[in-house]
């Protein structure tokens, strides 16, 4: 039953040597990942941001050419010519209108690209925090626990070096079966597996 005890406090300890180290790969696990996000939005950002100085600059000068249109509309007498520029001032203005939506809906995108890398380097610094904070954790974790198994293992090697070989290595069978080898019987009853159990047994 000691030895079950001791087994039983290795086995926290070794799960905790264990899961710490997990848990510091996961914090760093989403560094890498926001890092990548951020760089991969940086870069569409500059993309957005090129695509809308291009199109500003066609916006202008599409704006350009029909103010010179208009200008030449005033001292045109042709009606000929007056329908013909009519309608090259109307597609001008049909294409300034569709240049002036593609560059609202980038402004959209750049204003959405911006608050979304603000919103990730937040995240990231804060992972950052938590990462070494983390770190920190694990490592004093790693030095109770290893202090705390030697001394369990020297324990542990006290009580199995006293114990018939046979009897040890049934304890150890049943222990990684079930996860425990030792139970209290209570009224008639196994306190482990609720099994009764027979008088003459």
């Amino acid at each position: 039953y000691e030895l079950q005890e001791i087994d039983s406090q290795i086995d926290r300890f070794e799960s905790d040597l264990a899961r710490m180290p997990l848990e510091v790969q996961d914090i760093a696990r989403n560094l890498v990942t926001l890092r990548r996000e951020t760089s991969e939005s940086q870069e569409r950002l500059e993309q957005v941001e090129k695509d809308l100085r291009r199109k500003e600059q066609d916006l202008a000068s599409e704006q350009e050419k029909i103010k010179r249109s208009e200008r030449r509309l005033l001292g045109i007498r042709n009606q000929k010519e007056h329908n013909a520029l009519s309608r090259e001032v109307k597609l001008g203005k049909k294409v300034a209108s569709e240049i002036e939506d593609s560059v609202l809906e980038l402004m959209t995108e750049a204003e959405n690209l911006k608050t979304g890398i603000e919103r990730k380097q937040r995240e990231y610094a804060q992972f950052e925090k938590d990462l070494l904070a983390k770190k920190a954790e694990a490592q004093s974790v790693e030095s109770s626990a290893t202090a705390a198994l030697n001394e369990l293992t020297a324990q542990k090697k006290k009580i199995t070096d006293g114990l018939d070989t046979d009897f040890l290595k049934r304890y150890e069978t049943i222990k990684k079966v079930r996860g425990y080898a030792v139970a209290e019987l209570k009224n008639g009853t196994c306190s482990a597996c609720h099994m009764a159990i027979p008088p003459q047994a």
